[in-house]
């Protein structure tokens, strides 16, 4: 079961994207994506169970939104964030939010991540989605898994990493739709935040 919504959950994120037709054309090289380092637990306002040391690489024109949502913590340009909610996020300009309400577990004695690990929850990914890439960080002090991906839907790329906050099975995920739908600014990111998982 678990399976299935984790799949509903991408599919429908994925989804509910709101994109332009089709994705702008690269207009700068993706060494010049600028980006501030946030700490986890800024980046999520506190509401992990321990402090986690890992910086989130942030687009330098995103600032935390007051958008309301329980367990989440929104992040985009501002002047979206002021028409912005959770249902209606500003997918053309691009957005990150992270939150701890996942179905997601992580199981430190098998080093496994339950809803992404097995082939079924793997299986329900590529129905919603081409070119998925996973990233397995299993040996870190808080395991995470990236995963990268294009949607079917919208045909724009999609970023989500889960990682373990060492507290039971409890695991909290980030999610990064790239500014302005830009693949080459998503990946640059993404590979920011993959070299500070230590």
């Amino acid at each position: 079961m678990k399976l299935l919504f984790l799949a509903a959950g991408l599919a429908a994120s994925t989804a509910a994207w709101t994109a332009p037709a089709t994705p702008a054309a690269p207009t700068a090289p993706a060494a010049s994506v600028q980006t501030r380092d946030v700490p986890i637990n800024v980046f999520m306002k506190g509401r992990l169970p321990q402090p986690i040391a890992l910086n989130v690489p942030v687009p330098v024109e995103y600032a935390q939104s007051n958008i309301k949502k329980i367990g989440y913590s929104y992040w985009m340009r501002p002047a979206d964030s002021a028409r912005a909610t959770a249902e209606n996020l500003p997918g053309a300009n691009g957005y990150m939010y992270g939150s701890t309400a996942t179905v997601v577990t992580y199981d430190a004695r098998y080093k496994t991540f339950y809803g992404i690990d097995d082939p079924g929850s793997l299986n329900k990914l590529r129905e919603s989605a081409t070119n998925v890439k996973v990233r397995q960080f299993k040996d870190a002090k808080h395991p995470a898994v990236m995963i990268s991906m294009t949607s079917r839907t919208t045909g724009l790329p999609a970023y989500f990493m889960y990682m373990s906050t060492g507290v039971k099975k409890d695991v909290f995920f980030l999610v990064l739709r790239a500014p302005d739908g830009r693949p080459d600014i998503g990946d640059a990111v993404w590979e920011k935040l993959a070299a500070n998982i230590k």
